[in-house]
């Protein structure tokens, strides 16, 4: 434990089970590298050893919660996880499951009192959940020093005029060919070849004779 451990490690509140129901869940990320510790015995602060002689080891881990103690206007949501044999398993295989190497700082950790009591003969029961920390992209990006390099102007060529929209006919790949209309008896074929398609079918519709109205 470094001196600021030491001094800061009394202002994180530690999750609590006993009093919570069945089925409640704490969920964080995790915000230091996860520690070992011996525990202690069962509401005492005497350390806890296995028959064996073995000092009974426990996993402490600060997740960042959503938690808050309206009582405490300077807690920031901040809890210390502990992580006992029996919740180790559900948690290391919730790690397995994701292909984690561990708990990692950034990871997200879910645990979820799923049974007992927490006296003798009655301890918890646990499930858990864990996804791995996502990468940050901007943490792949080196400062070498150098200032980045403008990129060059692309060049660019001058768009090409619209064409008129094909026909129907030419959509499919037929090609049309103009009709000549004829000019009427007594036009100048020059002048008439002058004129717009359009008024070459007005004339001609003026001109033609017009049917005698039936009695």
């Amino acid at each position: 434990m470094d001196a600021n451990d030491l001094l800061m490690s009394g202002g994180i509140k530690s999750i609590k089970w006993k009093d919570e129901p069945i089925g409640y869940t704490v969920l964080g990320t995790i915000v230091d590298p996860p520690k070992a510790e011996q525990m202690t015995k069962f509401e005492s602060t005497e350390l806890d050893f296995w028959p064996s002689g073995d000092p009974k080891m426990q996993i402490v881990v600060t997740i960042q919660t959503e938690l808050r103690d309206p009582s405490d206007s300077l807690d920031d949501g901040k809890r210390k996880l502990h992580i006992p044999p029996r919740m180790m398993r559900p948690v290391r295989e919730a790690i397995q499951r994701v292909n984690g190497p561990g708990l990692e700082v950034g990871g997200r950790l879910a645990v979820r009192r799923t049974g007992g009591t927490g006296a003798t003969g009655s301890p918890f029961e646990f499930a858990a959940e864990y996804a791995r920390p996502t990468l940050d992209p901007a943490s792949l990006m080196k400062d070498t020093g150098t200032p980045a390099q403008p990129a060059a102007p692309m060049l660019t060529q001058p768009a090409a005029p619209a064409s008129p929209p094909p026909t129907a006919a030419a959509s499919l790949g037929i090609q049309q060919t103009a009709v000549e209309i004829p000019p009427p008896p007594g036009m100048d074929p020059v002048k008439w070849a002058a004129l717009p398609d359009v008024q070459k079918q007005a004339v001609l519709a003026a001109m033609a004779p017009t049917a005698p109205a039936p009695f």
